[in-house]
Order: structure tokens, then C-alpha cells, then sequence
């Protein structure tokens, strides 16, 4: 099978040999486009080539409803991503207030407990949508990653690096300061987002059994603080998390079906080939890049936990099956609700069911058999890609995820003519 990966190919770098092309939606430059919004559209190209945006009248009733399941799916995500992160902001400024070891824990678990629906919201990214629009979206204010955990705060060996110890530079820790830092200089150094909040919280993670140990006492003024600088620690985390839930908000919104003039308007609206090939998009991408190869393989194959995604906190195996969760949900049109709501209608999965049922079955056996390998994963992940005998399972659930996206593009072409 094409792309997929075994023991002796481990030294080459996965995303490497995986170019993304732009979706080119309304830009083909060749002669004789079949994209119709292209001033060189050719009705002729349109029936002998298939590798831009096509039409499908056929199917325009269930690709609406698909659209439709699509809307209602990403709002409901981001708005339980929107509210586990003010639980966050909560607890992270009750601690703030009045650091103990109960509110530092408190914090620590409001992160976690935020990144579960964040996890399966991350599928709706790669259509150049309200979370990672080239002018405007936030998501590298959300999920940048990996950061240099140096360029925020102190680190084993250095007392004093970070913004947080160096007030010459940074004399005012407040919004505008941070999201200037962020990913200033270089793309590791990330000065927001989950991922900063979570080295705030847990502190480097310099042990094979556990995650990072930083202590509460970071935070404590006076005499009893463990490290320098802990106002300014304090204020950061504060920042942090206020930053999250704005660039949140602003993504909820954009899907509220409550708001008139919003992306959720704009996505409605879309003509169903173009909406149809972001979907198709996300799939593929998110199963045959962005997990199987920048979130897994990379730690895979350079056996180094500074590649895994929650390395402070030890939580990449959680993020691993939340986004593989996010896959199978976009696919079969369902999400359930943080508190158990369950939001469903027709989905992708209907329509390749309609008309490739066999084709259908395959994904859903692959999407099943993904779960199951994520699932199984050992605990944590920095081990699993370093001891022997779990290695192999890492390889084994990465190759389902690539498997995932051959079916997907498989669907895509044999059903629709769409081809990236």
C-alpha cells in the first residue's frame, strides 16, 4: 500500500515526503481550469480532468445537509472548548489569587479537562476557516507546539531565561507583549496557548515515569517561592488564559448559528463542490499529515519527547485519540457533547454510503481499527516511542491513520473527481 511505513524506513523524515498542495480552489493557472470561478474555466477540461473544484448536482441535496451537520458539529465543539477554557481561566486566576496546592491541582486538571473537546475540534482546521484563516485566525495562538519552554520561563541549568525573568526586555507582561512574542524569532518560540499554560503549570518534564514536576510554590511572592519572579509568573499564566478564551470565543462565534454574518453564514452558502472538498480535506489531511506524521512519527522516529504534543504534562496520548476521535467524527456526521448531548445528522459517511457502500464499509473498519490501536497505545507516550516492545504499535496506529486518508482520496476520486 502506498505510504505506508515499516521498521527500516523509520530514519526518513514522514512529512518530508508528504508535499501539502494548496487547495487551489479559484486560482488554477493551467490552461483549460476546471475550476468554474476561474477566469480560464473550461467546460471542456471540466469533463476531462478532474483535479479542480467540480460540480455535482446529483448529490447537491445531501452535500447541503452535509454542510449543514458540518455547521452545527464545529459549534458545538468550540463552544465546549470555549467553556472548559473559562473553567481554565477560573481556576488559573483562583490560584493565582491565592496559590496552594489544591488550586495548582485544581488548574492542572482544568487543562486537561480542556483539552478533551479542544482535541476533537482540531479536524476543522486545513479549510482556511475561522481557526486557521491566513489573515485572521488564532490557532497559532491556540495549539502552537513544540515550544522552547526557555523562551517563557526558567529551565533546568538556566534560573533566569524566559520572558517571565527578564523584565529589561519585557517590562509589562499584558496581552499585546505576548501574542507580539509569539513565535518571534522562530517557530519554537511559542509565547501562548494551551502549550504554554501547560510548562506554566507542569514545568519541564525531565523524567521517564512522570510528567513535569513544577511546583506551586512558583507562584508564591515572598520568601517561600521556589523561583524568581513569581508576580510575573503569575501575571503570564493570567494572560495565558484570557488569551485562550478570546481566540476561542472568536472561533465559537464565528459557527454561532445564533449570529447573523458569521463564517457559519459564509460555509452555508458555499457552492457544495468547493464545501465538499474541504471536508474531503480535513480527512485527509489531518489523518495523513498532521497526526500520522507531525504528531506521531516525528516523536517515533527521532525517539525524542521534546516531538511529542503534551510533553510537559505527559497528555499526548489523550491528544493522539481525541484528534483520531475528531477524524471518525467529521466522517460519520456525529459529535457528543461534553455533557452528553449528542449532536448528529447526515454526514459524509451517509453519502459514500449511498452510492460506495463498499467503499464506506472500508473507511469505517479503518476508522474502527484506528481507535482500537490509539487506544492501546502505552502510557505515556514519551515511552511508548522509546521502549522496544511498544514501538511497534506507535508504527502500526500511524499506518492505520495513512491507510485512513489512501481510502478517503480513494473516495474522493472514484466518487466525485475530486483529487489533490
Amino acid at each position: 500500500m502506498s505510504g505506508i511505513l515499516n521498521e527500516p524506513q523509520m530514519k526518513v523524515t514522514y512529512f518530508s515526503l508528504i508535499l501539502l498542495a494548496g487547495l487551489g480552489l479559484a486560482a488554477c493557472k493551467k490552461k483549460g481550469c476546471t475550476d468554474p470561478t476561474a477566469d480560464n474555466y473550461s467546460e471542456k477540461a471540466k469533463k476531462d480532468d478532474g483535479s479542480c473544484t467540480y460540480t455535482f448536482p446529483a448529490y447537491d441535496s445531501q452535500i447541503e445537509q452535509i454542510k449543514a451537520t458540518y455547521a452545527d458539529m464545529a459549534f458545538a465543539v468550540f463552544d465546549d472548548s470555549y467553556n472548559k477554557a473559562v473553567d481554565l481561566q477560573t481556576a488559573i486566576q483562583a490560584f493565582v489569587n491565592s496559590p496552594s496546592q489544591a488550586g495548582f491541582d485544581a488548574a492542572k486538571q482544568a487543562w486537561l479537562d480542556a483539552r478533551e473537546p479542544y482535541g476533537q475540534s482540531e479536524i476543522f482546521r486545513f479549510v482556511e476557516g475561522p481557526i486557521d484563516n491566513s489573515s485572521d485566525g488564532p490557532e497559532g495562538l491556540l495549539n502552537a507546539w513544540p515550544m522552547d519552554e526557555a523562551y517563557v520561563d526558567y529551565v533546568d541549568g538556566s534560573p533566569n531565561a524566559g520572558i517571565i525573568n527578564n523584565p529589561t526586555t519585557y517590562p509589562t507582561i499584558d496581552q499585546v507583549t505576548l501574542v507580539t512574542a509569539n513565535e518571534n524569532g522562530g517557530e519554537e518560540n511559542i509565547s501562548v496557548g494551551y502549550h504554554a499554560i501547560e510548562f506554566l503549570l507542569w514545568g519541564q518534564d525531565t523524567s521517564a515515569t512522570s510528567a513535569g514536576n513544577r511546583q506551586y510554590t512558583d507562584y508564591v511572592t515572598g520568601g517561600s517561592g521556589t523561583a524568581a519572579n513569581q508576580d510575573r509568573r503569575g501575571q503570564y499564566l493570567i494572560m495565558c488564559s484570557d488569551l485562550l478564551v478570546a481566540a476561542l470565543q472568536q472561533v465559537r462565534d464565528a459557527w454561532d448559528p445564533a449570529m447573523s454574518g458569521n463564517y457559519r453564514t459564509t460555509w452555508l452558502a458555499m457552492d457544495n463542490a468547493t464545501a465538499l472538498r474541504k471536508v474531503i480535506n480535513s480527512l485527509r489531511v489531518m489523518a495523513g499529515t498532521e497526526l500520522s506524521g507531525e504528531r506521531m512519527y516525528t516523536a517515533y522516529n527521532n525517539m525524542n519527547q521534546e516531538d511529542e504534543h503534551s510533553c510537559f504534562s505527559d497528555n499526548t496520548h489523550r491528544d493522539i485519540i481525541l484528534n483520531a476521535e475528531g477524524i471518525s467524527n467529521l466522517y460519520r456526521g456525529t459529535y457528543t457533547r461534553v455533557n452528553g448531548t449528542v449532536i448528529s445528522g447526515y454526514g459524509l459517511e451517509d453519502l459514500v454510503n449511498e452510492i460506495a457502500p463498499t467503499q464506506n464499509t472500508q473507511m469505517i473498519n479503518q476508522l474502527n481499527a484506528t481507535e482500537t490501536m490509539v487506544n492501546g497505545l502505552y502510557i505515556p507516550f514519551d515511552q511508548a516511542i522509546i521502549l522496544p516492545a511498544e514501538r511497534p504499535k506507535v508504527l502500526d496506529a500511524v499506518n492505520s491513520l495513512i491507510a485512513e486518508k489512501d481510502i478517503i482520496l480513494n473516495i474522493a476520486a472514484d466518487n466525485f473527481n475530486i483529487h489533490f
